[in-house]
Formats: structure tokens, C-alpha cells, sequence
């Protein structure tokens, strides 16, 4: 729909008005209500559809709507897709996480293709897609769903997301939602120099994941960050092993000191980063 065919009656401008001067841009379907005292249920029901129908708003969800700025075309309008996330969740308690971290905290020199949620309750379906975005919600339960903060994505905006450490934590624990394991060595390489390592630590006992100890040990060996916290990751970790990268076959050389079945080689991940 073109910008030329938005028509806005008087009771859409109400609506609109209403969360535009609150300094809203998105609303959900009961508190239309507020912005329409004297409407019947049928009548703002039919008026949402009419005013989605007339790019006026755009139905993020079921009940949940996004005002679409006049002057966009609706047809392929979308919010950042950061900020976005508040709409399409059914849950409070989420987070922004994962690769899409990784942009948020510029750890990352590849775009992302899609924008990656941590919820603390399945949602379904876990994707969905949105003007031809891809919106991906992983499941943490209650021992990894931890570390989140509000965090700045531009001068106006901010989100919530995982913290710099616990993005970290969370993409050893599941690289292949991270770009492969290459992705996150490249991730811990650039914030070496900001990285709170004893909040690291922390984050990784309380995770109580081995896979997330034996990668995090073995790649700050690899990176040469000398630092205490790689005795205390010896100490708690077991002897069984666990691949390095969850994409590729579970083959290659076995790392005792770390218990890792290394299939990557250390060159390609080496030469990786410098590049």
C-alpha cells in the first residue's frame, strides 16, 4: 500500500492520537479501549482491522499492534528489529541474545539475518516472520536465564539484552546460534580488553554447563588471555569431552587439558580472527 492511499477517519485519528501522545508507538488490542471509551467491542475490533488493512498499523501479533509512521510505506515498513521484539514476545521475561547480542555489543563483523530472543517459557511457533524478518525464540530455562540488562541501541533506544559476559556465556553454550564457534572466539577476541573476567567466571559456574567451562578454558588458552580464572575453570571441570563446535562432525584430535574434541583446527580459527 502506497503512502498515497492512507486515509485516516475521525476515529482512527483518536486512536492514534492517543498513543502518539504518550509517546507510544505500539499498543495492544485491550487498551484501545482507553483511547475509545464510548466504542463497542465489534466497532474497534472492525476499526484495527480497517486501519491494518490501510497501513495504518501494522499487527505484530495476535492483540498487539505497531502504528506505522504516516509517511512509510506500509507494504514493507518494520520498527528496528530490536525494538520490535517488545511486540512479538508473549512472555515479560525475555531478552534479546545470541548473535543478535553480538550486534547490539558491535562483537560482530557480518550482519545478522534474523534477530535471536531468549524467552524463559516455549513460545510457539519459535519462529515467526515479519516483513520478511525472521524473529527466532530460544528456550532457557530457569538456571541459564539469567544476566540481562536494559542496554542502549542508539541515542534514543534501549533494550533489553544480555549483558556483554553473559552473551559470551550464552553463545559457548550453543554456538551454532552464534555463527559457529570461529564467530565466538572472534566475539571474545575483540572485547578482550572489556570483558569483566571474574563476572565470566561467575556467570559460568552459575550456568552449570561443562560445555560452556571446556569451550570458554580452551578458548581464552588459544587467544593467549593469560588470566587467573583459567585455574579456577580447570578445577570445575569434569573428564568426559564435548565437541567444539556443534556444527561440524565430532571428529578431530582429543584436547586432554580441556576435554574437548577439537574439530576445528586452531589455524582456521586463528586466521579467522586475524582477518
Amino acid at each position: 500500500m502506497n503512502i498515497k492511499d492512507k486515509t485516516i477517519s475521525k476515529q482512527s485519528g483518536q486512536l492514534l492520537s492517543y498513543f502518539l501522545e504518550k509517546g507510544r508507538d505500539r499498543f495492544a488490542y485491550g487498551e484501545a479501549f482507553a483511547a475509545l471509551p464510548t466504542s463497542k467491542e465489534g466497532a474497534i475490533k472492525e476499526l484495527l482491522s480497517d486501519m491494518t488493512r490501510r497501513g495504518l498499523l501494522l499487527r505484530l501479533r495476535k492483540g498487539m499492534y505497531q502504528i506505522i509512521p504516516y509517511e512509510q510505506n506500509s507494504a514493507n515498513y518494520l520498527p528496528d528489529w530490536h525494538l520490535a521484539v517488545g511486540g512479538l514476545v508473549k512472555s515479560e521475561n525475555y531478552y534479546i541474545g545470541y548473535y543478535s547480542a553480538l550486534q547490539i555489543h558491535q562483537l560482530i563483523t557480518q550482519p545478522s539475518l534474523k534477530e535471536q530472543v531468549v524467552v524463559s517459557k516455549q513460545q510457539s511457533p519459535s519462529t515467526i516472520t515479519l516483513q520478511n524478518v525472521s524473529f527466532q525464540f530460544i528456550y532457557h530455562n530457569s538456571t541459564h536465564f539469567f544476566g540481562a540488562k536494559k542496554t542502549w541501541i542508539d541515542s534514543y533506544h534501549q533494550v533489553l539484552c544480555s549483558d556483554i559476559e553473559k552473551t559470551i556465556i550464552d553463545c559457548l553454550f550453543k554456538p551454532d546460534y552464534a555463527g559457529g564457534i570461529v564467530e565466538v572466539a572472534k566475539a571474545i577476541q575483540i572485547a578482550r580488553r572489556q570483558l569483566q573476567y571474574e563476572k565470566l567466571l561467575d556467570y559460568a559456574k552459575q550456568f552449570k554447563s561443562q560445555a560452556v567451562i571446556k569451550r570458554l578454558g580452551f578458548l581464552l588458552e588459544l587467544l593467549d588471555i593469560d588470566i587467573p580464572i583459567i585455574t579456577a575453570l580447570q578445577k570445575i571441570k569434569s573428564s568426559s569431552y564435548i565437541a567444539l563446535d556443534t556444527e561440524l562432525p565430532n571428529e578431530g584430535p582429543f584436547i586432554s587439558r580441556w576435554s574437548i574434541r577439537q574439530n576445528l583446527d586452531t589455524e582456521t580459527i586463528q586466521s579467522a580472527i586475524t582477518t
